[in-house]
């Protein structure tokens, strides 16, 4: 005879097995609307196009009542943001790495896994499908902790007309997976070499036995572990249970998490949310006193400066690129008035896009 407790718990599972019904009726509510969208969109003149929208997921988030933590929240509304926005648009998105790693990994999480991802060299080459109109947007790598501002990707936005539209973080975790998640079942780890140098300390440690397998690519590593039943792959998260592998152990980086910044570029400028950021790539007359009467511009005008990093550049046009972050749009008044006097005094001025933090 059931007790109260089993039959509560049963009742409670069917009231939660109605509400996903309800949850799935209402996500095709949203991607039907989002079809819609898009079906208008593309009859307009201009075109619109859109990124995810921080600043809605953090409205959404912040309403929760705290049952669902807001880190779930999070992952699970922008999932749905990416989901539907590859329903609006037809979207090709080029990014800098190979298939399966880690600037794959943040395009996914951005645009959904029904979008078309192209994997390209280098950021220039990712830039340019962009410019070539073969792709809407490229993701390339934008700063790292250890390295600042990635100079080719600067390079690249120096040398283009696209711009910066959106930028996000996104952690830089390896995990191995199996067929079965135990790690006792492994003779065999495919891996880029890369990553394997990446896990080195584990694998000598953990699987010093097993046969460590250079391959080309993340999604190649995971592909040939799926059907292998006594091999591991080493790869992020989603590459990994993409396949139905089982996750052995997380976090497995000899240096532990780390953080990447991420741009996403695009054909034209992105519009002012109000609380956008701007990118500045110049250089100076070789002059006394030069870069700080071009900063002045931005001081007098209450423009605060977040970042400021110079690199040394080839070619008669200039010898220093300066990379110039400042608070607030491209479009904003001090801004524009700011950048009036400043094209004036440099040799070389390109605004990379706005965007938020």
């Amino acid at each position: 005879m059931m007790t109260d407790k089993r039959r509560e718990v049963e009742e409670l599972r069917g009231a939660l097995g109605k509400l996903d019904q309800e949850l799935l009726e209402l996500l095709d509510r949203r991607a039907k609307l989002s079809k819609k969208v898009g079906q208008l969109r593309r009859s307009m003149p201009t075109g619109v196009i859109s990124v995810p929208d921080r600043a809605m997921l953090a409205e959404i988030v912040a309403r929760g009542s705290g049952d669902m933590p807001k880190e779930s929240l999070e992952v699970i509304f922008r999932q749905i943001f990416a989901s539907c926005l590859a329903l609006e648009d037809d979207l090709i998105v080029a990014y800098n790495g190979l298939e399966g790693g880690f600037a794959h990994a943040a395009a996914r999480s951005r645009f959904g896994a029904s979008s078309t991802y192209v994997a390209c060299e280098s950021s220039a080459l990712a830039i340019d499908e962009v410019t070539r109109k073969r792709a809407v947007y490229a993701l390339v790598p934008y700063e790292t902790r250890d390295d600042g501002p990635a100079q080719g990707t600067i390079a690249a936005l120096a040398a283009s007309d696209a711009k910066i539209v959106a930028s996000f973080v996104t952690a830089l975790n390896l995990h191995i997976a199996n067929r079965t998640g135990n790690l006792a079942d492994v003779e065999r780890v495919y891996a880029i070499a890369k990553d394997a140098g990446r896990c080195h300390r584990f694998l000598t440690t953990e699987l010093a036995s097993a046969q460590v397998i250079d391959v080309k690519s993340p999604a190649l590593a995971v592909q040939l572990a799926a059907d292998d039943p006594k091999a591991a792959a080493i790869a992020t998260e989603g590459t990994l249970v993409e396949r139905g592998l089982e996750l052995a152990r997380r976090n497995i980086r000899d240096a532990g998490d780390d953080q990447i910044r991420w741009a996403i570029i695009g054909s034209r400028p992105s519009s002012r949310a109000g609380n956008d950021f701007t990118a500045i790539a110049l250089s100076v007359h070789d002059k006394p006193g030069a870069l700080h009467e071009v900063l002045s511009q931005f001081a007098e005008r209450g423009v605060n400066l977040t970042r400021i990093q110079s690199r040394p550049t080839a070619g008669e046009a200039w010898n220093y690129l300066f990379f110039i972050e400042v608070e607030g749009h491209a479009t904003d008044r001090p801004i524009v008035l700011a950048l009036e006097d400043v094209r004036k005094l440099c040799k070389f001025l390109k605004v990379l896009g706005s965007y938020q933090v």
